[in-house]
């Protein structure tokens, strides 16, 4: 059962195979697939003309060398979907591989960066309320005294606002 979809091959992959006929006999034989691919990617950082600069040899052996080599670089302006309005700055750099991983993404970017420690802080706050149960009671008796809610809130606000005053939502059970 494990031959019927170990051979079968794949529709995108490229296979480029060669018949050869030697000495009457015809023999089957597939090359591998290589490709050249032309194009500025410096990102302005090399000046050289096109024809002039040195070929890259990119395999699955020297790619973390070649991006830590050429650490290429995208700077943008992306609409700002935290608060609504306005633009964010977005430059990132790119030296490996793990680069493009979207929390090292994310860690580029100053206001997402906030919110993955934010995120970070109350999945913490989650594990020790499992494990806490002191931390657990004093947590509900507070959310069940509303002066003491209020002012909570106010103490959270002032170490990390978030939302403007039209934005905020009422904290519920």
């Amino acid at each position: 059962m494990s031959d019927t979809f170990q051979k079968e091959i794949p529709r995108a992959r490229i296979n480029i195979s060669l018949e050869l006929d030697t000495d009457g006999a015809s023999q089957k034989s597939e090359l591998p697939l290589k490709m050249l691919v032309i194009g500025d990617y410096s990102n302005g950082q090399n000046s050289q003309e096109l024809s002039e600069r040195e070929r890259v040899t990119i395999n699955k052996n020297n790619i973390e060398q070649v991006l830590k080599d050429m650490a290429p670089k995208a700077n943008f302006q992306v609409a700002n979907k935290i608060k609504g309005e306005g633009e964010i700055s977005v430059n990132l750099e790119f030296d490996s591989f793990k680069s493009f991983d979207p929390e090292s993404v994310a860690s580029q970017v100053p206001e997402l960066n906030k919110m993955m420690a934010m995120r970070n802080l109350l999945r913490d706050l989650k594990s020790n309320l499992l494990d806490n149960s002191s931390l657990r009671k004093e947590l509900e008796r507070v959310l069940q005294n509303q002066p003491e809610l209020d002012e909570l809130k106010a103490k959270l606000d002032e170490i990390a606002p978030l939302a403007s005053e039209d934005e905020k939502q009422p904290i519920t059970e």
